[in-house]
């Protein structure tokens, strides 16, 4: 091929993600010539709205899969957990990249108080914080003191509402630039309250580490990484996938940059939400990972939670993945 076309979303984020595809298929063929395509989607444009109000996960991938079908790129790039179960006639996800950090990150403003924990009061909420990465002297918000997160994510809302007992979550859209903008725009501590006030937001650390968004790159805010285990990540969460036409140039390209581990988990997850028939209008969460010799898949489903572990092989994995499912299912008619 002449070049290879990389479409791609515009914000900051979707190109640094482009660019992460760009140099793993540059790694394979220093001769190959490549552009990157910003392609708008209707998510990007609607911003006033959760997703659940103005479609499924397509709205960030139909314009790209559109723009694949016509020829006008070549290779398409999204988040993983944004892409729609069913995938738009003769296209394939061609690749993954390795993935990042599955974990959400509580933000909240430099200094700004912590939410209080719901069951065993505020020293429990740490025990949900990555080791090492807590402010030892944190204040908290007291008991019956709403603390306002700003997050469109039902699965985001249902976690942190169980979790924090004084925790109520607001809607907020917006790139990861906009959403930081407003948590120090509706946080009257720090000059002025737009019309709703956040003490904190909820972002994927995936997202953050591409960016290179940290306390000691940005001092406005402080990161509180949230432990997996506890706070299940979306099904995909980290993943950066490549869709392409099924058999063409690009996507046999493509064949040098997936990582394999990172596919196994991707399919595994990917199966449950097949199995669920989910879309972001549940509370979901999928999280498959490799531990020692095994695979282990944690699901919740609606506010039920299941764990289960198999052979470290993609056929058993599929078959965890719809016992997952079956099992959440199970919880709900009893």
């Amino acid at each position: 091929m002449n070049k290879i076309r990389i479409g791609t979303r515009g914000s900051k984020l979707a190109l640094k993600q482009a660019a992460l595809v760009q140099e793993a298929l540059l790694e394979t063929d220093r001769g190959l010539e490549t552009e990157i395509v910003v392609v708008h989607t209707k998510g990007d444009q609607i911003q006033d709205k959760p997703l659940s109000e103005i479609g499924d996960k397509g709205v960030f991938a139909s314009e790209l899969e559109r723009a694949l079908q016509k020829g006008e790129i070549d290779l398409a790039v999204h988040s993983a957990k944004d892409l729609p179960m069913a995938l738009a006639e003769g296209l394939f996800i061609a690749a993954v990249l390795p993935r990042g950090d599955v974990r959400d990150v509580l933000v909240i403003p430099k200094g700004g108080r912590m939410p209080f924990s719901a069951g065993s009061g505020p020293a429990a909420a740490e025990s949900f914080v990555a080791a090492g990465e807590v402010a030892e002297k944190a204040e908290r918000i007291a008991p019956g003191e709403k603390f306002v997160i700003g997050s469109g994510s039902r699965r985001r809302r249902q976690q942190a509402e169980e979790l924090w007992e004084n925790a109520v979550c607001e809607n907020i859209r917006g790139n990861v630039d906009t959403r930081l903008q407003k948590l120090i725009n509706g946080n009257c501590g720090n000059g002025g309250c737009e019309e709703t006030r956040y003490h904190g937001i909820i972002l994927a650390k995936a997202g953050l580490d591409r960016l290179e968004i940290t306390s000691s790159q940005d001092g406005r805010f402080d990161f509180y990484p949230l432990s997996p285990e506890e706070f299940l990540p979306a099904a995909c969460q980290g993943i950066i996938a490549v869709e392409a036409v099924r058999d063409s140039a690009a996507a046999v390209l493509c064949r040098g940059i997936t990582d394999a581990e990172t596919e196994l988990c991707f399919l595994v997850e990917r199966e449950v939400l097949s199995a669920l028939s989910a879309d972001c209008s549940e509370a979901i969460a999928v999280w498959c990972r490799r531990e020692l010799d095994q695979l282990t898949l944690d699901v919740m489903y609606a506010g039920r939670r299941t764990r289960l572990t198999s052979k470290g092989e993609l056929d058993e994995g599929v078959k965890m993945a719809r016992r997952a499912a079956e099992l959440v299912k199970e919880k709900e008619r009893v």
